[in-house]
This record gives C-alpha cells, structure tokens and sequence, in this order.
C-alpha cells in the first residue's frame, strides 16, 4: 500500500458542520433537553419567590393588625381617661362655682349687729375672711394689699363696684393683686366685658 504524499479528505462544508454540531450538542446537551430544563428553573424561581413573598405579605400583614389592635385598645384607653379626666374637671368647676356663689352670699350679707366684730369674706379666693394690720390687708391664700379704708368702708367699695359692674353684665368679677409701686393694690376684672377697676 501506498501512503500518498497529502492525504485528501472528501468532506464537504455541510458534513463539517453537521460534526460540529453534534459535537455541540453532546458537550452541551440537547436543545429541547436544555429549554425544558431552563424553564422547570425559572418556574421553581418564579414559585420560590412568590412563596417569599406571599409568606412576608402574611407576617406583615399579621404585624399590622396586631400593630392595629394595640393603637385601637390605646385609643379606647386614652378615650376612657379623657372623659375621666373631663369628668373631673366638670365636677372641680361646679364645686368651684358652688363655693364661689356660697361665698358671694356671705360677702354681702348684713354685718353683725356687735360693730366690734366684723368678717370680710377675702374677694380674691372668696372662702378666708381678711385680716387687716393698719392699712395692710391679709388673708390665709396669700393675698396682700393696701388700701386705707377699714373693713366695712372697703366691703362697701367692694359692693359699689360689683353693682355698677352688673349693670351692664351678668358675669361674676374676678379679683385680683397687683404690684404697683405704691404697693400691692386690689383690682377687679371682668371676663366677658371690659371691665376693669381698682379699688
């Protein structure tokens, strides 16, 4: 046998492509094989995710109703002790009115018929009676002022400016102290009008 000099194959394009091809497909797999595969993948991602996120949808949404639950047992609470609280604060304002009108009586009731004992209701907390030490007036709330007058001169201002005060208004006045540079001086004053005086 003889060898020739160049071996000569006889394949064409075609056949060298079909070689490379099935070459290909043994190194890499089949084609309907390898799409089959990529989509059972991407269908378990696909699942896998949704799971994940179903299952975080489910605890968040659990969170926020338990979250939900807690402000609401809050607000019923902070409900119930608002109108505790305002409860309150209604019966503090009666009282206070009682005591103010019980007081208002028995400032202006008749003095007592022995001149030597004379009791001034205190117009600034209107419950302590004054005390006065020359022309200082004193009473057990604190108040302090200065005014000339004795007691039932000054019970008489008092009565003066409270009838021209409900001449043109129905509200009660409020008395007060103020500093001035004189001395601590007694003022009334009205909430709902304009008035305002010493006395």
């Amino acid at each position: 046998m003889q060898c020739p000099s160049s071996p000569i194959n006889h394949t064409s394009v075609e056949q060298k492509r079909h070689a490379q091809n099935v070459a290909r497909q043994q190194r890499i797999g089949m084609p309907k094989l390898r799409e089959m595969l990529r989509e059972k993948c991407r269908i378990r991602i696909l699942n896998a995710r949704n799971d994940r996120v179903d299952g975080n949808r489910k605890v968040q949404l659990s969170e926020l109703e338990e979250i939900l639950r807690l402000e609401l047992k809050e607000l019923d609470q902070d409900l119930e002790l608002e109108q505790h609280v305002y409860e309150e604060l209604l019966s503090d304002v009666n009282e206070w009115y009682a005591l103010q009108e019980q007081h208002l009586e028995a400032l202006y009731t008749e003095p007592d018929t022995d001149p030597k004992v004379h009791e001034l209701i205190c117009p600034v907390c209107l419950i302590k009676s004054l005390q006065r030490f020359k022309s200082l007036y004193t009473c057990e709330c604190g108040a302090r002022f200065e005014h000339a007058a004795d007691k039932p001169q000054l019970e008489q201002l008092i009565k003066q400016k409270v009838n021209e005060h409900e001449l043109n208004c129905t509200q009660a006045l409020q008395f007060f102290i103020e500093a001035q540079p004189t001395g601590n001086r007694l003022f009334t004053i009205c909430g709902s009008c304009d008035f305002c005086s010493s006395i």
